[in-house]
């Protein structure tokens, strides 16, 4: 049987290209657009229409100076592919493809990766992306006419598509305005100009900006406790995706946090804002000087932070990692990722529950006198494999989802597994402030937990995390915070508890004061350190 080449001319194509996109990789934005209008209930017909009309001119426009033999086949078919890619976690969890979000796709790990591949997903991928792909390398493509011909009648498709473009603008712009100032994530969903466009943005940034000087900070620090006190041994408890609204110790109704809630001498913090809505931002920024709002992950990398600030203090710190890395914050501190194959128990070889960050812990804390700070960093929450983050013997809440297509679990069960991550995070922390329990003969001893950021879980359709920060909902911004200190600690600090967990209710804080409360914990002074911003000054006495 013969097979049938298919032909057409690069215009044509270029359209029907265009048109593709229009109405399957971009079909998230047209269902964003009917929500919009369904929940306006009054709206004009013609703008209705204009709207794939719109999408399809722009979209031509665009395409056109890549149809040119060279680069046709393999720039359309690698954005085939990979707008597959992007429409289906659009679709699905309603990501949004900014700078950010590029930036933590490119810094997450190959584990990580794997946890969002489901057969859902594979299918969606091979018939939008690859097969559309297939069929182009198969098409032949003419071009007729000579050099000069061709390249005015591409500037003519373009032409044509800015004429409609204006006209649909002379005819709606009230209407496109509106919508706009109302939904100011538009933009940056029409595939593939928003992951493109992001995508040269990050490269510009970290390949093609200017390297600035590496900035030092704190060369000043010294280490101020009493004559005769005992050194402080601190744990933080770096979370991983643990939202506030699934804390019992802040309401919620489930006994999320049974195993914290024993500690008498643990204060939560209910009212705490991260840095960013993904580890990529959020871990740099807690661990620098710099404030959320003057926030640079460039100037981050290219600086020293809290850990190096503490070290210059002559205090011993270690960094001990189960996710994806500390995004620079440990470069200077001896650090370790916790091997998958490390413990056969808590390993199944890609990846480990969150308890072997406790396995040979004693190893780093020597009998030296000396000041001592170990970071944990958690996988914790992290999705959309939620299932794998806990062992089964803490499958509190049933029935859980055990797959990574979430949107195809009911939502009683994604908050289940979710709410066992959340349970299994808070015993890993009470096993943590048990080890410091061990070592208060030799320590003052204390434990400060925070997340880098929270999650969503259905609510508003979106889902994970990773929002831009000013369209992020609640869900992604508002995470838990705890610290404890055993009595020691609090007797030669004289912190008083009853007046901090009264802070803990009712003020508000963030991941701004992580950097100036270590320091002050540590017993360091430097000028870098603002007692405004330190968590605990206000109940602490002089």
């Amino acid at each position: 049987m013969r097979i049938v080449t298919p032909k057409a001319s690069f215009l044509t194509l270029t359209i029907l290209l265009a048109l593709y996109f229009t109405l399957i990789p971009n079909l998230p934005i047209l269902l964003h657009f009917q929500r919009i209008l369904s929940a306006l209930g009054e709206y004009k017909l013609g703008f209705v229409i204009s709207i794939p009309v719109l999408l399809l001119a722009a979209l031509n426009f665009v395409f056109t100076p890549f149809s040119f033999k060279v680069i046709f086949k393999p720039f359309f078919c690698l954005i085939l592919v990979v707008s597959a890619f992007a429409s289906y976690a659009m679709l699905k969890y309603q990501v949004i493809f900014d700078k950010g979000m590029i930036e933590n796709i490119l810094e997450t790990n190959s584990a990580e990766a794997d946890s969002y591949l489901n057969l859902s997903v594979i299918l969606w991928i091979v018939f939008t992306g690859v097969l559309p792909a297939l069929l182009l390398i198969r098409t032949r493509v003419t071009y007729g006419h000579n050099v000069l011909m061709r390249l005015g009648m591409r500037l003519l498709s373009m032409l044509i598509s800015l004429l409609v473009i204006a006209l649909i603008a002379a005819l709606y712009y009230q209407d496109y305005a509106s919508v706009g100032r109302n939904n100011r994530t538009l933009n940056l969903e029409i595939v593939p100009t928003n992951y493109l466009y992001s995508t040269v943005q990050y490269v510009h940034k970290t390949y093609f900006t200017q390297k600035m000087p590496f900035r030092k900070i704190g060369d000043d620090a010294a280490l101020v406790q009493k004559a005769g006190q005992k050194p402080t041994l601190m744990v933080i408890v770096l979370g991983e995706t643990a939202r506030a609204q699934n804390q019992s110790l802040g309401g919620y109704e489930r006994p999320t946090n049974a195993f914290t809630a024993k500690e008498n001498n643990l204060v939560y913090f209910a009212n705490v804002s991260s840095c960013g809505t993904a580890t990529a931002i959020s871990v740099p920024c807690m661990f620098s000087d710099m404030s959320r709002t003057q926030f640079d992950n460039n100037k981050a990398h290219n600086s020293e932070g809290l850990l190096d600030v503490l070290q210059k203090a002559g205090i011993s710190a270690f960094w001990k990692d189960n996710d994806e890395g500390c995004k620079g914050a440990c470069d200077r501190i001896p650090h370790e990722l916790v091997p998958t194959d490390s413990d056969k128990t808590l390993c199944n070889g890609s990846v480990c529950y969150d308890q072997v960050l406790l396995n040979n812990l004693d190893d780093k804390i020597p009998a030296d006198g000396k000041n001592k700070i170990i970071v944990l960093h958690l996988i914790g929450s992290h999705g959309p494999t939620y299932y794998k983050r806990y062992p089964p013997e803490f499958r509190t809440f049933t029935p859980d989802c055990p797959r990574s297509d979430i949107e195809n679990c009911s939502q009683a069960q994604l908050v289940n597994t979710y709410d066992n991550t959340i349970r299994y995070t808070d015993y890993v922390v009470s096993q943590a402030i048990q080890k410091l329990k061990e070592y208060e003969k030799d320590y003052n001893t204390a434990l400060y937990y925070v997340s880098d950021h929270g999650e969503s879980l259905g609510e508003k359709g979106l889902y994970l995390h990773g929002t831009p920060y000013k369209f992020a909902p609640e869900e992604q911004t508002h995470v838990p915070m705890e610290i404890w200190m055993s009595q020691g600690y609090m007797q030669a600090n004289g912190v008083n508890l009853d007046c901090l967990k009264q802070q803990g209710k009712t003020q508000a804080f963030s991941h701004d004061n992580l950097f100036h409360t270590v320091l002050a914990m540590m017993n360091v002074k430097t000028k870098e350190y603002d007692p405004s911003l330190d968590a605990l000054a206000a109940c602490r006495k002089p």
